[in-house]
Order: structure tokens, then C-alpha cells, then sequence
């Protein structure tokens, strides 16, 4: 079953981008994702996925995600202490994708 992942994280769009340049992530997809984007906000950025499943992207956060992102942040002094913010996980259906 294919879920939709959204988040807020309170970091700049420069950040998120550092994250991803790290993980090589336009290069190397991680598996299981079928679609990813950010958007700013007024607090910092808002995270919208759709992965195959839940599993997928636990495998992907452990594995890639927070490694890259703790490399970063330390190397921008922003701290990671505390837990993380929880993502929100729902079903996704009827999805459509356009190849171009």
C-alpha cells in the first residue's frame, strides 16, 4: 500500500538542500520512493512523499536520511538534540503518475 508522508521541519531550504546534495538522492533515489518535494513556510520547510510503503522509508531514514542529515547539521552548528519531528503517514490512492 502506497502512503503519503508529510512533514514540517523547522530548517532553511539551503538545509534540506545540503541534506539531499549529501545523500546523492537526484542521482540515487532511495528505493521505494515514487514521489518527493519541499516547500518553504513561514517556520521552514514542509515535506511531501509518497512512498510504496511505511517500511520503505524507515529503511531509507535509518540507512541514508539521518546519517546525512546528522553530517550536516553538525557541520552548520544546528543542533539535532531531542527526537526529531514525527512524520504523518496516510494511505494513498487512486495515485497517477506522469512519465515525461
Amino acid at each position: 500500500m502506497a502512503v503519503l508522508l508529510t512533514q514540517d521541519l523547522p530548517v532553511g531550504r539551503e538545509d534540506v538542500e545540503a541534506v539531499s546534495a549529501e545523500m546523492g538522492a537526484k542521482e540515487n533515489p532511495p528505493d521505494g520512493l515514487i514521489l518527493h518535494t519541499f516547500t518553504v513556510t513561514s517556520e521552514g520547510v514542509h515535506v511531501v512523499d509518497v512512498w510504496e510503503s511505511t517500511a520503505h522509508y524507515d529503511r531509507f531514514r535509518d540507512d541514508r536520511l539521518m546519517p546525512a542529515m546528522g553530517k550536516v547539521m553538525a557541520e552548520r552548528g544546528i543542533s539535532m538534540d531531542g527526537p526529531p519531528p514525527t512524520p504523518e503517514f496516510s494511505e494513498a490512492f487512486d495515485l497517477i503518475t506522469v512519465r515525461r
